[in-house]
């Protein structure tokens, strides 16, 4: 049971969801009962405190956080507050996710259902965040901002806004210490990951 509750300590949404942190328009791509993992296009420093506002499954939230981390247009954000509404539909959501599991384990792909979708739906829906990150590589380091179109940049890449930190840190470290061929190759892995 244990095991069950940490793979689900973080939740990917199936979609986006818009909403905002204190006065600044934001995306949540991510959601737990302790915290969020947004993406914005304003900078929100690290210790920056606000309301989260958004709309899931028909119910108005809104709990205040604090940012822990922040990554160029991505940040965590880490809830002062308890919310019930919240834990609520996490604890839902998390329910519908194990029930579609077992369900596509022995399948029975009626009941294969998260929300209004397949598992294999929303799965592929939180791989599918609208938009992307696009990292440049300058004189005072990376810098990052929110793309609407794939497009890789000549002095950086361009990756999935629901992208693992992991996986970017590692192209910005395979970018920045490359030669003129490992930066082409990194745009390339950077490309195939938003296709995948």
């Amino acid at each position: 049971m244990i095991e069950e509750r940490r793979s689900f300590e973080r939740l990917n949404l199936t979609k986006p969801i818009d909403g905002s942190f204190g006065d600044f328009a934001v995306v949540v791509v991510e959601i737990s009962v302790g915290g969020a993992k947004i993406v914005h296009d304003d900078p929100l420093p690290k210790g920056t405190q606000g309301l989260l506002r958004f709309t899931w499954r028909g119910r108005d939230l809104q709990v205040l956080g604090q940012i822990t981390r922040s990554e160029g247009a991505r940040s965590g954000v880490h809830f002062l507050e308890h919310n019930e509404d919240l834990v609520a539909l996490v604890n839902q959501w998390a329910s519908e996710v194990l029930a579609a599991q077992q369900a596509n384990a022995d399948g029975n792909r009626a009941a294969n259902v998260v929300g209004d979708e397949t598992l294999t739906a929303a799965s592929a829906g939180a791989r599918a965040i609208s938009g992307y990150l696009q990292y440049h590589l300058t004189a005072d380091g990376w810098k990052c901002h929110r793309a609407q179109l794939p497009d890789q940049p000549e002095d950086g890449f361009t990756v999935s806004a629901n992208e693992t930190q992991d996986q970017i840190d590692l192209l910005c470290r395979t970018y920045e210490g490359g030669d003129v061929d490992a930066k082409k190759m990194t745009r390339m892995i950077a490309s195939l990951t938003i296709n995948r």
